[in-house]
């Protein structure tokens, strides 16, 4: 268990509440407990962690969904049992974020509003989506879909997922397709919304409306009926059901919107106090950008691959997706099976080793889509990082070097990019949050490459952004996130890098 504090600015309500953050990664899930005081977020703990990541089920590459909402349930009976620890009451909130893209199809609703699941929930990573975004684009174009959507046409996007989905024909009447942190609360509540910040990934809804387009949902094939009704981070969704509620032993509490797209909760939670800094969400995936009042819809924009997700308090994303420590992670999975020491190696002391490796002897693109399935990872970035005279990374201290040094490069293209296509200048200061910020290694390398101060943390950011919500909407936090953010900035302990 870990305990991270992280006082944020003031606000009304009782001296110590305490709320339950439901984070849930394509690596992994966790239930944190937040704990809130008149000072802002005093503790965040870890009370349960549990494996997550996808694998084949009748033909196709699914998550375990089942697996999930069992450390889910454990998670927050956990919870309930650190306030205990504290001399709380309980946790007094739920709230859920997770990953983009993916969903759950759900039958009509019984009596407690629950339904059940139809099918197995099928991942971004499957290979049902292949030729998906040309068929789409045949009914609208491209460039069309870019200035309503503002979404960069990846191939896992949900409207490609819905274009490819072959039980559409077959759902009953009164059935939802549930985007995960959806059905998350959908299983705590028996209420059915969609969260508009993950609805904004999906490719279907109109960036400047933060509604769903029905010409995007006519070219997915679906109608608005297939989703639920759309609310804003902040909204109470509903409140446990009284038979979980007993049987996790937490009271019939309310569950909350966050920013379910867990994206969304981590740049809530950047401790930001020059609004023209740029992000970096570093974890399985890099997610680098700027935070912007308005979307960025242009065709120069959508040419480079720029993506707009709105964000909490009505902000946008305007961000651009790099692959990230999915490279490294697959890597050392591969080792690990092949029975090489680096797979079991503790990572710091991989990246000791890669450190001590020449600075970009090799690179690859770390946005490439050749890197987005699983399996011969090893292989590709060797391939794709071959030189002219035939060399290529061949120890695990060179690959991991290959792939940090190549992060660094397309960070630094990333918000180049990202700032000339929203007429803004170049930032002093880039924020790294999310797992990544506790790679030194990749933090020094950012810096150097950006010519910028790198500031990492808060590790924590999408759980510690879920928690901020939650307190805003309690009334237990100040309703100005700035001021939340100004709060985290001064209290926090953020370790600095320089070119």
């Amino acid at each position: 268990m870990t305990t991270t504090h992280t006082p944020a600015a003031g606000g009304a309500g009782p001296s110590v509440r305490a709320v339950a953050a439901v984070d849930l990664g394509a690596t992994s899930g966790r239930v944190m407990l937040g704990v809130l005081t008149a000072g802002g977020v005093a503790e965040l703990v870890e009370a349960h962690r549990f494996p997550n990541g996808p694998a084949p089920r009748r033909g196709h590459l699914c998550w375990d969904v089942d697996a999930l909402w069992e450390g889910i349930r454990t998670g927050l009976t956990a919870a309930h049992g650190l306030t205990t620890e504290r001399g709380l009451a309980g946790i007094e909130a739920i709230g859920v974020d997770a990953w983009a893209v993916d969903y759950v199809l759900v039958g009509p609703p019984d009596d407690s509003g629950r339904g059940d699941r139809l099918g197995e929930a099928i991942a971004y990573r499957d290979e049902r989506t292949e030729g998906e975004p040309e068929t789409v684009a045949s009914r609208v174009p491209r460039s069309r879909q870019y200035a309503v959507t503002g979404i960069a046409q990846q191939v896992f996007n949900t409207i490609h997922q819905l274009a490819a989905e072959d039980r559409l024909a077959d759902l009953p009447a009164g059935s939802h397709a549930l985007l995960i942190p959806d059905w998350v609360g959908h299983l705590l509540t028996g209420v059915r919304r969609t969260e508009v910040t993950n609805a904004s990934t999906t490719g279907m809804l109109d960036a400047r409306r933060r509604d769903w387009s029905p010409e995007l949902l006519a070219a997915a094939g679906v109608g608005p009926e297939l989703f639920a009704p759309l609310v804003e981070p902040g909204t109470v969704i509903g409140t446990v059901l009284p038979d979980l509620a007993a049987e996790l032993s937490i009271g019939e509490v309310p569950v909350i919107a966050v920013g379910s797209h867990d994206t969304a909760s981590a740049v809530a939670a950047v401790p930001m106090t020059d609004p023209g800094a740029a992000w970096i969400s570093s974890g399985t995936w890099s997610l680098v950008g700027l935070e912007l009042a308005e979307p960025v819809l242009t065709e120069a924009a959508r040419l480079r691959g720029f993506t707009n997700e709105a964000g909490v308090g009505g902000t946008v994303r305007f961000l651009e997706n790099v692959m990230g420590m999915w490279l490294l992670s697959e890597c050392r999975r591969e080792w690990a099976e092949a029975g090489d020491p680096a797979g079991r190696q503790p990572l710091e002391e991989l990246l000791a080793a890669a450190a001590r490796e020449p600075a970009g002897r090799f690179l690859i693109d770390a946005t490439a889509p050749d890197f987005l399935p699983p399996g011969d990872m090893i292989g590709r970035i060797r391939h794709a990082a071959a030189r002219e005279d035939d060399t290529a990374p061949g120890t695990p201290a060179q690959l991991t070097r290959c792939i940090l040094d190549s992060l660094a490069a397309a960070y630094r293209e990333a918000v180049e990019d990202a700032c000339e296509a929203a007429g803004a200048p170049f930032p002093t200061r880039v924020h790294v949050v999310g797992g990544g910020s506790r790679n030194a290694l990749l933090c020094s390398l950012t810096a150097r490459s950006l010519g910028v101060e790198v500031v990492a943390g808060p590790a924590e950011a999408s759980a510690l952004g879920n928690v901020i919500v939650q307190g805003q909407a309690l009334g237990a936090l100040d309703a100005d996130l700035a001021a939340v953010r100004a709060g985290l900035a001064a209290q926090l302990e953020l370790e600095r890098f320089t070119p």
